[in-house]
Order: structure tokens, then C-alpha cells, then sequence
């Protein structure tokens, strides 16, 4: 079954087209319905339909608008015009954009019938002859594939080239222009890749598939049979982007291309492999189309660059220092909706506005005494992080991070600054019953060497930490023994003794009297047990 998408603002029509459809096309699935081109846009990029219905005359992004837009999108999709206005400049307008069809409103249904046939043979008969055809791969014995993959990976690195023991068969020459592309999304599925390249090349272009950089990227070699390199720039963007959608369409995968420069011989792909790799790092995933050019990079880089607000940058900072979460959750989102109101795509942009604003929490660290400087080691690595970051939500949770960590810093500080001997007090009374409780167990609770904690604490209370210890458990004794239906053997084990009879032992050396005495002083009356 294949799917459509409805676009027209009149909801009647669309409506009635779509109930049309489910009636009387079997063949077809109303995918989703659109009140306008914007609409009709969102839906294409996330339902991704093999067929459009659309009108002309819509709010905010009219019918023409959106299939031209539609083009860098679903290269591949069937397109089909349906109006109020008999116009003929609207007409010719679709028909350069690829609409087969230009029905007239009132519908004639017989038509939409008709044109939604015919695109349906012409699906099935593209899906079999992908399906049968040859693969086009370079047809060469083992060692010579090997060798040939040799040749063009000394060509990506632009270091000398090898000589060739056979370069007729190779065909490494016979080419008019070739062309570097790097692929993400597909890394684990080379054979899915390669078998996608060669059902859509037909014949004229040929793929190689090779593994460069550290860490090493999918790149594919094309040699192009062709003269023009701007058709055959168009013919790569669209086969790419048939593919990206396919693999989206048919296995869930998120595909990205990116195309370096055309070159005329295979000594220059090096200049190609370089502006792929401009071009992959140029813009977060969520920002780009499934196939980016260098050429699209370079105009983006020639626009304006705008200065982030005085507001985000004053108040980001003060909300991490003053510990306002609230504040900061509400800037950091100021922050992005900013970003993707001024319509910025440079990533190394949206880095380094990232940076700004951690340095600037920096530099209130040292204007403020009471603060806890970043270390070396922790701006290093947040440094590194936010280069690279691959994605845009993989930066955001990087810079909530920072600030979580800052303020965890900063707790960790003020419990710094609290005397020691409260700090063990708080330990040693959330863990008097385990059993086997010590000085190591404050040590690692503190973050402090156990030499260190016991010198120092002899030195803050006068007492060793076992005296200490001792005293504690005994205090807790005596609460415990104020209860008459507490028995001196639970007693003992909610004070950290295993044995109860070590217990009262201890009790009677620390109170010169044993737990069923004190308890028949304190409860006159009571048996003691």
C-alpha cells in the first residue's frame, strides 16, 4: 500500500477527498491531511508519503511554495495539483516543479482515480527494476579491488598515488569527474548501502565504499560518466536524498549524506574529502536536510553573525552562581529558542556561544571569594565536550551538566567548611547498628585519607574516633533502654554489637553498671531482660 498526503485549507475538501480515497483506492493510505503548505511541509518530513495532494491557494506557505520546498525533501515523490483556479502560469509553474497532474475543483473523481493508478504502476515498476538490477560496482578480482581501494584512500589523504597494475580494468581513469561524499547512519550496513547505490545510480556513476579518518567515516568514491558537473550535482543530490529517504521510509534509519566538489581526476579528491568534512561538521543533525553540500556550508557561512543577548549573558551566569535553577532552566531554554529563531546552523557558532557563557561563570568565580573555582581539569574536559558534541541536544544536556556540577561543587565546598567533628557526627549516627562500622567507613564517606581523619580528629575533640564511637553507641543504649519492651539483646544489636554479651560488658565499663541495672534505676519496677 502506498501513502498519500492531503494538502488544502478548505477542511470539507480535504476531508471528502480523503474519505474518497479510502473508498475507492485500495491501493492508496491517506498518510496524513494538511490545512496548509507549512503544515503539509512538517508532515512530509515525519510521514514521508510516495504521493502529495495539494491545493494552490493556502495560508502561510501556498501550494507552489511547498513542492519547491518539497524537492529537497522527497525527491522521489509523486505530485499532483489539485485547484479552484484555471490559470495557466500556475500551471506551468507545477509542471517545472514535477506535478503530473493539475485537477480542476469541482474534483472530478474519475481523474484522481486515474492519476493515483498510474502512480502507483510507476511505483511498482521503479520497485522492481531496483529490485532487478545488476549490481554496478567495479567488477575487478579481489587483489585488484583491494588495490584499487588502495589508490583512493592515498587520494582522499592526498599523499602520492600508487601506481596501478591494471588500470584499464580498474577503470580508476575512465571517468569524466569524480566526486568524495561522506555518509552517517549506515556505518553497520555497508551492504545495504552499497546495494541502495547501485539499484539507484542506473549505470551512470560508479561507487566505491571506503573507511577514512580517525575515527573513520563512511565515504563513497564516485566516478561520474558525464560533462556538465552541475547535472551531475544534481543527480547526486537526488539520488542521495532518494536513498536517505528510502532508508528512513523502509528501516527507521536517520541517513545523512555529505557532498565535497566535483574534481576532474582522482589526484584532486583530496579537495573533495575536505569539504565533506566542512560540511559534516558544520551543522548539528537536527538542523540539516538528509543531504548537505559544502556549497550550501559556504553561503551559510557568508550570512550575518549575530551576538548572543546581554540578557542570556548576564543572567545564565548569575542563575548558576546564586544556585536559582528555575532561573536557569528558564534562560538555557531563552538560550536555544534563540538559536532557532535567528535560524543559526553554524554548530562551531552555537559552541562558542556555549564557551562564552562558561567563561563568563569563570570569571564571576574569581570576582567571588565565597565561590568554588573550576579547576584546570574540569574546564578542560567541559571544553572538549562542547567541541564535540554531536548533536544539538547532546550540547544542551552538556551545559545543564555543568551548572549541576558547579553546584554540586559549591555544596560540597560549604560542607567543607563545617567543622570535621560535625561532619563525622552526621556518618557515625546514619550507621551506629552496622555492625562492622569503622573510621574507614568516615574516611570514605568524607573523601578523607583514615590517617589523616584520625589525627585530625584527636586533634579537634581531644578523643580518639573508637572513644568516640564507643560514647555514641552507649548514648543510644541508654534511650533504647528507657523503653521497657526493647530487650537488651535487640538493644545491642541496634547499637552496632553482635554478641550481647560483649555488649553489656561495654555498657557496664562506660556506665559502671549493666544494662538490666541501668534499666531498673531508670524504670523502678522493671525486670531488667
Amino acid at each position: 500500500m502506498y501513502r498519500l498526503l492531503i494538502a488544502d485549507d478548505e477542511e470539507s475538501i480535504r476531508e471528502g477527498v480523503a474519505e474518497y480515497i479510502r473508498r475507492n483506492c485500495p491501493a492508496w493510505e491517506v498518510a496524513g491531511v494538511a490545512r496548509d503548505g507549512r503544515e503539509a511541509l512538517t508532515l512530509c518530513m515525519k510521514l514521508l508519503p510516495d504521493a502529495v495532494l495539494t491545493d494552490i491557494t493556502m495560508p502561510h506557505m501556498n501550494g507552489l511554495e511547498f513542492l519547491e520546498s518539497l524537492a529537497d525533501i522527497l525527491p522521489d515523490a509523486k505530485l499532483l495539483v489539485l485547484s479552484g483556479y484555471d490559470q495557466f502560469e500556475y500551471a506551468v509553474q507545477a509542471m517545472r516543479l514535477g506535478v503530473s497532474d493539475y485537477l480542476l475543483k469541482p474534483l472530478d473523481t474519475a481523474k484522481l482515480v486515474a492519476a493515483l493508478d498510474r502512480f502507483a504502476a510507476e511505483l511498482e515498476s521503479q520497485a522492481l527494476r531496483w529490485k532487478q538490477s545488476e549490481m554496478l560496482r567495479l567488477r575487478v578480482e579481489k587483489n585488484h579491488f583491494l588495490e584499487l581501494k588502495h589508490y583512493f584512500s592515498a587520494a582522499l589523504r592526498g599523499e602520492e598515488l600508487p601506481a596501478l597494475s591494471a588500470p584499464d580494468t580498474l577503470s580508476a581513469t575512465q571517468f569524466s569527474a569524480y566526486c568524495c561524499v561522506l555518509c552517517d547512519g549506515l556505518d553497520q550496513n555497508q551492504p545495504l548501502l552499497q546495494q541502495l547505490l547501485d539499484q539507484r545510480l542506473y549505470g551512470s556513476a560508479q561507487s566505491l565504499l571506503l573507511r577514512v579518518g580517525t575515527p573513520a567515516v563512511q565515504a563513497i568514491v564516485f566516478g561520474l560518466m558525464g560533462s556538465a558537473p552541475s547535472q551531475l550535482f544534481l543527480m547526486l543530490n537526488h539520488t542521495l536524498t532518494s536513498i536517505a529517504v528510502s532508508c528512513k521510509r523502509l528501516h527507521g534509519l536517520d541517513v545523512r549524506f555529505y557532498i565535497g566538489c566535483i574534481v576532474d581526476s582522482p589526484a584532486k579528491l583530496d579537495l573533495s574529502y575536505r569539504q565533506c568534512c566542512q560540511a559534516r561538521t558544520y551543522a548539528f543533525p537536527e538542523h540539516t536536510p538528509p543531504v548537505t553540500s559544502y556549497e550550501d556550508v559556504l553561503a551559510s557561512q557568508l550570512l550575518p553573525c549575530p551576538t548572543l543577548p546581554r540578557q542570556i549573558l548576564k543572567e545564565i551566569p548569575d542563575a548558576v552562581h546564586c544556585g536559582n535553577r528555575a532561573a536557569f532552566a528558564k534562560n538555557c531554554q531563552a538560550l536555544f529558542d534563540w538559536f532557532e529563531k535567528q535560524t543559526i546552523r553554524d554548530a562551531n557558532y552555537i559552541r562558542m556561544c556555549i564557551l562564552s557563557l562558561c567563561y563568563a561563570i569563570v570569571q564571576l568565580d574569581d570576582a567571588s571569594p565565597a565561590a568554588a573555582p573550576t579547576s584546570f581539569y574540569e574546564f578542560t574536559n567541559f571544553q572538549l565536550e562542547v567541541m564535540t558534541a554531536s548533536s544539538l541536544e547532546e550540547l544542551r544536556s552538556c551545559f545543564e551538566n555543568l551548572a549541576s556540577l558547579y553546584w554540586l561543587r559549591q555544596k560540597n565546598r560549604q560542607e567543607t567548611r563545617r567543622p570535621l567533628s560535625d561532619r563525622v557526627a552526621e556518618v557515625v549516627q546514619a550507621h551506629l547498628s552496622d555492625l562492622d562500622f569503622s573510621l574507614d567507613d568516615v574516611a570514605a564517606a568524607l573523601f578523607i585519607s583514615p590517617n589523616y581523619l584520625r589525627q585530625l580528629f584527636k586533634q579537634q575533640t581531644g578523643q580518639t574516633f573508637t572513644e568516640y564511637l564507643t560514647a555514641q553507641r552507649m548514648r543510644r543504649a541508654q534511650l533504647l533502654l528507657g523503653a521497657p519492651e526493647t530487650r537488651v539483646y535487640d538493644v545491642a544489636e541496634q547499637c552496632g554489637y553482635a554478641d550481647p554479651r560483649y555488649f553489656s560488658v561495654s555498657f557496664k565499663k562506660y556506665f559502671h553498671m549493666t544494662p538490666s541495672e541501668y534499666r531498673q534505676s531508670v524504670l523502678p519496677g522493671s525486670s531488667g531482660q
